[in-house]
């Protein structure tokens, strides 16, 4: 679809080595796609979850994260800057296969460390969703073991290692093949009111 396709173009501006006449003309390009699609932006406000909060789109129930967070700047199959990163429930855990390419490279051939923070703090986030215990990241703790190789598979695993009342403790490590290259922790705040219905209300409230 067309948000894969802005990937891979996004992907080949990275790495291009093409001469300026022919990013000019991509970038002439690139404006009328922009202009063609421009009209059609929805105003907000916004969210992973769903697109517009005044309709019911949102699943409930989901264990999917690309299902219940579409939109996601990490695993969102809607969202164009999102790494290509899918994790898969395993019982109470998540895990996850991918390879970063070069959008997402911070030091010489490694993964930047914020990338590496970014899609940690999804994964527990997510993992937390899929046992009914979903919150606001509280703090979140990455310990950086080994450079994150670009270019080469890297596996995710993410738990929830318990509950106290509102507070979900979660954590996850990141490998490549038998290397620990990071691991994380988090807390996690449960709302006392969901984030979309206090919006939904302010909508309604405010029609």
């Amino acid at each position: 679809g067309a948000v894969d396709a802005l990937r891979r173009v996004l992907a080949n501006l990275r790495k291009t080595k093409a001469p300026a006449a022919l990013l000019a003309d991509v970038a002439h390009e690139l404006d009328a796609l922009h202009a063609r699609l421009a009209p059609y932006d929805h105003p907000g406000p916004y969210a992973q979850g769903i697109l517009d909060m005044g309709e019911g789109s949102f699943i409930p129930g989901a264990r999917d994260p690309a299902v219940f967070f579409p939109y996601s700047p990490v695993v969102g199959p809607h969202n164009p800057i999102a790494p290509p990163v899918v994790f898969e429930q395993r019982g109470d855990e998540l895990v996850a296969e991918h390879v970063f390419d070069a959008p997402y490279c911070g030091p010489p051939t490694a993964v930047h460390g914020g990338i590496v923070a970014l899609v940690f703090d999804e994964l527990l986030g997510c993992v937390n969703v899929v046992n009914d215990a979903g919150g606001f990241t509280g703090t979140l703790t990455v310990r950086y073991r080994s450079l994150t190789p670009v270019g080469e598979r890297i596996a995710m695993r993410g738990w929830i290692e318990r509950r106290e009342g509102r507070k979900t403790f979660a954590k996850g490590t990141m490998h490549c093949g038998d290397v620990l290259c990071a691991e994380a922790e988090g807390v996690f705040i449960a709302p006392s009111e969901s984030p979309l219905e206090r919006v939904r209300r302010a909508l309604a409230e405010g029609a």
